[in-house]
Protein backbone atom coordinates (compact mmCIF):
# COMPACT_ATOMS: atom_id res chain seq x y z
CA UNK A 1 0.00 0.00 0.00
CA UNK A 2 1.32 3.76 -0.62
CA UNK A 3 2.20 6.01 1.93
CA UNK A 4 0.17 8.91 2.53
CA UNK A 5 0.92 11.82 3.94
CA UNK A 6 -0.42 14.63 6.01
CA UNK A 7 0.98 18.09 5.83
CA UNK A 8 0.23 20.40 9.02
CA UNK A 9 0.18 23.60 9.86
CA UNK A 10 -0.58 24.66 6.20
CA UNK A 11 -0.73 28.82 6.24
CA UNK A 12 0.23 29.72 2.74
CA UNK A 13 -1.65 29.84 -0.80
CA UNK A 14 1.84 29.52 -2.52
CA UNK A 15 2.90 26.12 -0.26
CA UNK A 16 -1.06 24.67 -1.10
CA UNK A 17 -0.37 25.73 -4.54
CA UNK A 18 3.05 23.74 -4.95
CA UNK A 19 1.80 20.81 -2.59
CA UNK A 20 -1.31 20.40 -5.26
CA UNK A 21 1.10 20.94 -8.34
CA UNK A 22 3.48 17.84 -7.24
CA UNK A 23 1.01 15.60 -5.45
CA UNK A 24 1.54 12.84 -3.02
CA UNK A 25 -0.22 14.36 -0.36
CA UNK A 26 -3.67 13.60 0.85
CA UNK A 27 -3.88 15.20 3.63
CA UNK A 28 -3.92 19.20 4.73
CA UNK A 29 -4.08 20.21 8.41
CA UNK A 30 -4.94 23.71 9.70
CA UNK A 31 -4.21 24.76 13.44
CA UNK A 32 -6.36 26.76 15.17
CA UNK A 33 -4.58 27.19 18.38
CA UNK A 34 -3.84 30.43 19.26
CA UNK A 35 -0.17 29.52 21.22
CA UNK A 36 0.73 27.98 17.85
CA UNK A 37 3.05 29.71 15.32
CA UNK A 38 0.66 28.23 12.74
CA UNK A 39 -2.63 29.60 14.21
CA UNK A 40 -5.51 31.00 11.35
CA UNK A 41 -7.89 32.85 11.95
CA UNK A 42 -11.74 31.74 11.13
CA UNK A 43 -11.04 34.18 7.51
CA UNK A 44 -7.46 32.97 7.09
CA UNK A 45 -8.60 29.90 6.50
CA UNK A 46 -11.72 30.57 4.80
CA UNK A 47 -9.15 31.84 2.29
CA UNK A 48 -6.74 29.07 1.78
CA UNK A 49 -8.80 25.70 1.95
CA UNK A 50 -11.00 27.31 -0.75
CA UNK A 51 -8.30 26.45 -3.09
CA UNK A 52 -7.57 22.89 -1.58
CA UNK A 53 -8.11 20.30 -4.79
CA UNK A 54 -10.92 18.14 -3.53
CA UNK A 55 -8.48 15.37 -4.28
CA UNK A 56 -6.83 16.61 -1.07
CA UNK A 57 -8.10 16.37 2.61
CA UNK A 58 -8.72 19.76 4.47
CA UNK A 59 -8.40 18.45 8.52
CA UNK A 60 -8.93 21.51 11.20
CA UNK A 61 -6.17 20.99 13.74
CA UNK A 62 -7.81 21.88 17.50
CA UNK A 63 -7.14 21.83 20.89
CA UNK A 64 -10.00 21.33 23.15
CA UNK A 65 -12.22 23.26 21.14
CA UNK A 66 -15.35 25.29 22.22
CA UNK A 67 -18.94 24.44 20.35
CA UNK A 68 -19.41 27.40 18.84
CA UNK A 69 -16.04 27.64 16.94
CA UNK A 70 -16.67 24.14 15.63
CA UNK A 71 -20.33 25.34 14.50
CA UNK A 72 -18.03 27.99 13.02
CA UNK A 73 -15.50 26.31 10.95
CA UNK A 74 -16.83 23.19 10.26
CA UNK A 75 -18.10 23.89 6.43
CA UNK A 76 -14.67 24.37 5.66
CA UNK A 77 -13.20 20.09 6.59
CA UNK A 78 -13.62 17.37 6.42
CA UNK A 79 -12.11 16.07 9.46
CA UNK A 80 -11.23 17.12 12.93
CA UNK A 81 -8.14 16.58 14.65
CA UNK A 82 -8.65 16.93 18.25
CA UNK A 83 -6.02 16.98 21.25
CA UNK A 84 -7.14 17.24 25.10
CA UNK A 85 -10.53 15.99 24.68
CA UNK A 86 -12.34 12.69 26.23
CA UNK A 87 -14.45 10.53 24.85
CA UNK A 88 -17.65 11.68 25.85
CA UNK A 89 -16.42 14.96 23.93
CA UNK A 90 -15.19 13.58 20.81
CA UNK A 91 -18.82 11.61 20.41
CA UNK A 92 -20.24 15.36 21.02
CA UNK A 93 -17.72 17.14 18.77
CA UNK A 94 -18.97 14.27 15.84
CA UNK A 95 -22.74 15.33 16.50
CA UNK A 96 -22.23 18.90 15.80
CA UNK A 97 -19.84 19.14 13.45
CA UNK A 98 -20.78 15.89 11.18
CA UNK A 99 -16.98 15.05 10.17
CA UNK A 100 -15.03 12.55 10.98
CA UNK A 101 -12.23 12.53 13.75
CA UNK A 102 -8.97 12.00 14.54
CA UNK A 103 -8.14 11.31 18.08
CA UNK A 104 -5.18 12.68 18.86
CA UNK A 105 -3.00 10.58 21.38
CA UNK A 106 0.24 12.47 22.92
CA UNK A 107 2.77 9.87 23.76
CA UNK A 108 5.86 10.34 26.46
CA UNK A 109 5.60 6.81 28.09
CA UNK A 110 4.80 3.44 26.71
CA UNK A 111 1.90 3.42 28.38
CA UNK A 112 0.23 6.68 27.16
CA UNK A 113 0.06 4.26 23.25
CA UNK A 114 -2.93 2.65 24.76
CA UNK A 115 -4.74 5.72 25.55
CA UNK A 116 -6.10 5.16 22.12
CA UNK A 117 -8.54 2.02 23.35
CA UNK A 118 -10.85 4.10 25.44
CA UNK A 119 -12.00 6.13 22.14
CA UNK A 120 -12.42 2.88 19.74
CA UNK A 121 -15.79 2.99 18.09
CA UNK A 122 -16.00 6.60 19.09
CA UNK A 123 -13.29 8.51 17.12
CA UNK A 124 -12.70 7.80 13.29
CA UNK A 125 -8.71 7.57 13.50
CA UNK A 126 -5.78 7.71 15.48
CA UNK A 127 -2.60 10.21 15.33
CA UNK A 128 0.12 9.49 17.92
CA UNK A 129 2.57 12.66 18.58
CA UNK A 130 5.07 13.58 21.18
CA UNK A 131 4.17 15.10 23.88
CA UNK A 132 5.52 18.42 22.46
CA UNK A 133 2.81 18.34 20.26
CA UNK A 134 4.22 20.80 17.93
CA UNK A 135 8.13 20.49 18.84
CA UNK A 136 8.85 18.38 16.65
CA UNK A 137 9.84 16.19 19.16
CA UNK A 138 9.86 12.73 18.81
CA UNK A 139 9.01 10.04 21.25
CA UNK A 140 10.05 6.18 21.20
CA UNK A 141 8.29 4.91 17.91
CA UNK A 142 8.95 1.70 19.17
CA UNK A 143 5.99 2.20 21.87
CA UNK A 144 3.84 1.25 18.73
CA UNK A 145 4.61 -2.07 17.68
CA UNK A 146 2.50 -3.93 19.35
CA UNK A 147 -0.53 -1.47 18.46
CA UNK A 148 -3.96 -3.33 17.35
CA UNK A 149 -5.70 -1.07 15.06
CA UNK A 150 -4.85 0.35 11.73
CA UNK A 151 -4.68 3.06 9.52
CA UNK A 152 -2.94 5.83 12.11
CA UNK A 153 -1.23 8.54 11.66
CA UNK A 154 2.31 9.00 12.70
CA UNK A 155 3.46 12.20 14.21
CA UNK A 156 6.28 14.12 16.35
CA UNK A 157 9.98 14.68 14.73
CA UNK A 158 9.23 13.41 11.39
CA UNK A 159 11.81 14.53 9.05
CA UNK A 160 13.34 13.80 5.49
CA UNK A 161 16.10 11.80 7.19
CA UNK A 162 14.21 9.42 9.30
CA UNK A 163 11.34 8.87 6.95
CA UNK A 164 12.78 5.49 5.44
CA UNK A 165 12.62 4.31 9.17
CA UNK A 166 8.98 6.21 9.70
CA UNK A 167 7.26 3.87 6.61
CA UNK A 168 8.27 1.16 7.86
CA UNK A 169 6.64 1.70 11.38
CA UNK A 170 3.12 3.33 9.88
CA UNK A 171 0.82 3.67 6.53
CA UNK A 172 0.39 7.35 7.08
CA UNK A 173 2.85 10.15 8.17
CA UNK A 174 1.79 13.39 9.82
CA UNK A 175 4.59 16.45 8.85
CA UNK A 176 4.73 20.12 9.80
CA UNK A 177 7.79 21.56 11.14
CA UNK A 178 10.75 19.88 9.70
CA UNK A 179 9.34 21.70 6.52
CA UNK A 180 9.83 24.82 7.56
CA UNK A 181 12.61 27.75 7.63
CA UNK A 182 11.27 29.63 10.79
CA UNK A 183 8.67 28.72 13.14
CA UNK A 184 5.20 28.52 11.11
CA UNK A 185 6.90 29.55 7.78
CA UNK A 186 6.69 26.57 4.72
CA UNK A 187 9.87 25.99 3.21
CA UNK A 188 8.53 25.50 -0.40
CA UNK A 189 12.09 23.65 -1.74
CA UNK A 190 11.38 21.46 1.76
CA UNK A 191 8.33 20.53 1.15
CA UNK A 192 9.28 19.85 -2.55
CA UNK A 193 11.80 17.63 -1.86
CA UNK A 194 9.82 15.83 0.86
CA UNK A 195 7.25 14.91 -1.49
CA UNK A 196 9.78 13.78 -4.03
CA UNK A 197 11.12 11.38 -1.52
CA UNK A 198 7.60 9.71 -0.39
CA UNK A 199 6.97 9.87 -4.30
CA UNK A 200 9.97 8.26 -5.15
CA UNK A 201 9.37 5.12 -1.84
CA UNK A 202 5.79 4.66 -3.47
CA UNK A 203 6.91 4.08 -6.52
CA UNK A 204 9.60 1.70 -5.19
CA UNK A 205 6.50 -0.30 -3.19
CA UNK A 206 4.95 -0.72 -6.53
CA UNK A 207 7.79 -2.24 -8.29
Amino acid sequence: MPLELKICGIKSEQIIKAISKIGGCQYLGFVFYNKSPRNLSIDQSKKLTSIVPESINKVAVLVNPENDFVEKIKDQFDLLQVYNTSPARVKELKLISNRKIIQAIKVKRSEDINIYKKYIGIADEFLFDSSGMEKSSAFNWDFLKNIEIKDWFLAGGINIGNLDKAKNIAQKIDISSSLEDNPGIKSIEKVKNFLFKVKEINENRTI
